[in-house]
């Protein structure tokens, strides 16, 4: 039976993907999916009106054509999503598995059912999982009593579509929005931290950290290292010593060689 079916649901893609697109609706649904996840297109037709869908991505790309029955039968055209395909016989919705960054893009469908037919057009996009944000000190400047803190936040390879907004843990409040936060602490509130939180439609991280910690300069150099004082040092005594040098090849050296004549 099986073996019967495939050849009519060859033709029946070939029929279908046929003026699919003749007109197009407007207002495609919008789907995001992360990266390894699922995501559903849901058709919103009663299933008992289903009789075929042809589902194409990004207009010409047929993808997979499917026909009622219990379970339905699922030819699949695009070898990428072998495998990654679900149709429950209860909605004939289509279901992709195992979301890739490839799979981004516009999907339509052209179901026939008993009434007529019915077009449905969707948007996906599919992120990674915002890795932790990581926050840097990139200036403080102090005055008495008050230092102001310049911080950045950032994300390794988190893909586009990041952004940042910047909270107080005590309260929860939103104190600033971008990647970027300038603010002033004084004595009193010098031990309070901020939050970063990095997030995509998809998903969201944080980092937690204090500015006065992170802005802090080191206490002492190590041992072996060292200070500019020291170099300069160095270098003086070098120049001290390469005149004394020049000096005496100068003055000492041609007496010596006139008491030896």
């Amino acid at each position: 039976m099986e073996g019967a079916l495939r050849p009519s649901l060859l033709l029946l893609l070939l029929v279908l993907q046929r003026g699919a697109y003749g007109r197009a609706e407007a207002g495609a649904m919008e789907l995001s999916g992360i990266l390894g996840g699922s995501v559903t297109f849901p058709l919103g037709i009663p299933a008992e009106q289903v009789k075929t869908a042809a589902w194409t991505r990004n207009t010409s790309s047929a993808v997979v054509t499917v026909a009622a029955g219990n379970p339905p039968n699922v030819l699949v055209s695009d070898p990428s999503y072998e495998g990654r395909l679900r149709v429950p016989a209860e909605s004939y919705s289509l279901q992709i598995t195992s979301l890739r960054m490839e799979d981004t893009g516009t999907y339509s469908a052209k179901i026939i059912t008993a009434p007529g037919i019915i077009y449905r057009h969707f948007l996906l996009r599919v992120f990674k999982q915002v890795p932790e944000p990581t926050i840097l000190c990139d200036s403080v400047t102090c005055v008495p009593e008050t230092c102001n803190y310049n911080l950045s936040c950032t994300v390794r390879d988190g893909g586009e579509h990041v952004t940042y907004s910047w909270t107080c843990p005590a309260g929860g409040a939103v104190v600033s929005i971008g990647p970027i936060l300038t603010i002033s602490q004084g004595p009193r509130d010098a031990h309070l931290a901020v939050t970063c939180t990095a997030q995509n439609p998809i998903s969201h991280s944080s980092t937690t950290a204090s500015a006065k910690d992170l802005c802090a300069a080191p206490t002492s150099a190590p041992a072996s290292s060292l200070s500019y004082c020291h170099v300069k040092g160095l270098i003086l005594l070098l120049v001290l010593g390469a005149l004394s040098a020049g000096i005496i090849a100068v003055h000492v050296l041609p007496g010596r060689d006139r008491r030896r004549d």
